[in-house]
């Protein structure tokens, strides 16, 4: 029989260093997702983080669960859960696992949850519990500045996988060579690695998305990261290490007064810009090439369909070719009836757990 239990921020505190989970055959969640899920601001005591599903004492499967707020524009805010991870052994598959998990969650969450950056066959289990509905997919541009054929060709052919090594060497080999194409501005901007007073002055004062994300939030996300750059958490099969990896703001000023920011990730020289906030998007737009000068950045994901546009119209970043891709989402109906059928769902590229991974 499978028994599904739910750990919330009290019993989750300690959990990867118990004798119980070195008992583990794979890891439910990381140290550095435990430490971060519990500082999480917008986690209640009383919110399950992690649902673990036993047979016996043995662990078969596991969810983590990222809770969060989302405000209609009067003010109205639910609290809900982001899906973070769903993982059931191979070996107790077909006993219903996951959806005993999802369903744990779904009463867990009063029915609020939402998901994104989900495989094909994820989705077709979200859909086939009933519980789910399909967003709107936000648009995404993959900027390519350098040669990364070995994050390219791999995913089309195995006579790819197998030669994956020699791509490196090639990649490698070719990228001292290949110049950034896009010049840099004169914009005036420093880099913060840390919070600050400027940062929350700033932020506190801007128009927020339907999230309402305020500078508790991204002081949180800027202190607590998922990924370490000096080990791998061990048996565990999401994201918990890089070889290199840096999340900082860029902050702009005009007149020695701030006037933009935003928050950057760059991951194995790959840039992502996951908050912006700006009277003029196009000081983000011509800001970016000396970033990605600067930190050596080979590629960039935008799903911002006003950042891309604008980068489309000014031409302030070059790249060698681009990529075109969708981000899906799926809400529950629970949820998705209480926010009304014109509710505008803007998310940021870094919602749900982008900013982390």
């Amino acid at each position: 029989m499978i028994e599904i239990v739910g750990l919330n921020k009290k019993q989750l505190k300690g959990f990867t260093t118990s004798e119980a989970f070195k008992k583990f055959e794979f890891a439910p969640i990381s140290e550095l997702r435990e430490v971060s899920h519990i500082a999480n601001p917008r986690a209640t005591d009383d919110d399950t983080l992690l649902f673990l599903a036993y047979e016996g004492e043995e662990l078969t499967g596991y969810l983590g669960i990222l809770p969060d707020d989302i405000a209609k524009t009067n003010g109205e805010v639910f609290h809900f859960g982001w899906f973070s991870t769903l993982y059931v052994s191979e070996k107790h598959r077909g006993k219903q696992i996951a959806q005993k998990l999802l369903y744990a969650a779904e009463a867990a969450y009063n029915g609020r949850m939402m998901i994104t950056e989900f495989t094909d066959s994820a989705h077709g289990l979200y859909k086939k519990i009933g519980l789910f509905d399909d967003l709107e997919p936000k648009q995404a541009v993959r900027y390519y500045f350098k040669s990364n054929l070995a994050e390219i060709l791999p995913a089309k052919k195995e006579v790819f996988n197998r030669n994956k090594k020699w791509i490196l060497r090639f990649d490698k080999l070719i990228n001292p060579v290949i110049p950034y194409l896009s010049k840099s501005s004169k914009l005036s901007y420093s880099i913060a690695y840390h919070w600050d007073d400027e940062l929350k002055n700033f932020i506190d004062k801007q128009t927020k998305n339907p999230l309402h994300r305020s500078s508790k939030e991204f002081e949180w996300i800027l202190k607590y990261p998922w990924l370490s750059t000096q080990k791998e958490q061990t048996n565990y099969l999401f994201s918990s290490y890089s070889t290199s990896y840096q999340m900082f703001w860029v902050k702009l000023y005009e007149n020695e007064i701030l006037t933009t920011c935003f928050l950057c990730s760059i991951r194995n020289s790959h840039l992502k810009v996951l908050y912006y906030f700006a009277d003029d998007i196009s000081k983000v737009a011509i800001s970016l090439p000396a970033i990605i000068k600067n930190y050596k950045v080979k590629m960039m994901t935008i799903y911002d369909d006003q950042l891309n546009e604008e980068l489309a119209k000014g031409q302030s970043v070059k790249a060698l070719y681009k990529r075109y891709f969708k981000r899906n989402y799926l809400i529950t109906k629970t949820l998705k009836q209480e926010l009304g059928a014109d509710f505008p769902y803007e998310f940021a590229d870094g919602d749900g757990d982008f900013s982390f991974t």
